[in-house]
């Protein structure tokens, strides 16, 4: 069940608190469940979006059924922008309980014309987005199976700001991982096997990671 609050910045993370005071004076807090649509592909896009807390993924189903994941959002990012009036891709929730800061579009816009610091926040997330699109590109057209998988382990742990540290809990499943590097599940489980048999990487359950040879 989605629930409704206003903003006050309050119970957000440090970067959410980085925003500035107006922004966070038009937004709305809606919390959503794991697989539940924050908006579909061809919506109207009258709202844009920032991560709370939990995480999210954009995709599109194709033609034939399969589903390609373009971006795993992380707290803080921003997404649901476009140049048109409609959405070309859907988000999903992928965490229980994940909170998203809703704004109205035309309210956020006409705040980024007036205040510089809103106007800059909104550059850099939209700047974010670009660098990880082409971080994905580059990994899914160089790379063999095994080295996206790498790739992918190593990029999400620096993600969530923990370069420094070895352990990483993924809150995204094999699946997701295919559908984000263009592989076959199967595909992605053998690679997990062969990192894990190389020494790079050590498994406790399916989604806790730790990263021994980036």
């Amino acid at each position: 069940m989605e629930r409704s609050t206003r903003f006050d910045g309050s119970d957000c993370e440090p970067r959410i608190n980085k925003s500035p005071r107006d922004l966070n004076s038009i937004a709305i807090l809606r919390t959503f469940q794991r697989d539940q649509d924050i908006f579909e592909h061809h919506h109207r896009c009258d709202w844009w979006y920032r991560i709370v807390s939990g995480a999210t993924r954009k995709y599109r189903i194709r033609s034939d059924g399969r589903r390609q994941i373009a971006d795993i959002h992380l707290p803080g990012d921003f997404f649901g922008f476009s140049s048109s009036d409609s959405h070309t891709s859907s988000v999903q929730a992928i965490v229980e309980g994940t909170i998203v800061a809703c704004y109205p579009r035309s309210a956020i816009e006409a705040l980024a014309d007036s205040d510089p610091a809103t106007a800059k926040l909104i550059r850099l997330g939209t700047f974010a987005a670009i660098e990880r699109l082409e971080q994905q590109t580059f990994v899914v057209s160089t790379m063999s199976a095994p080295e996206r998988v790498r790739a992918f382990l190593v990029h999400f742990r620096d993600r969530i700001g923990r370069s420094g540290e070895s352990d990483l809990a993924l809150p995204i499943t094999r699946y997701d991982i295919a559908d984000l590097l263009g592989l076959s599940t199967e595909t992605v489980c053998r690679a997990f096997t062969d990192l894990r048999e190389r020494g790079a990487i050590s498994l406790e359950g399916p989604r806790n990671v730790t990263i021994i040879r980036p």
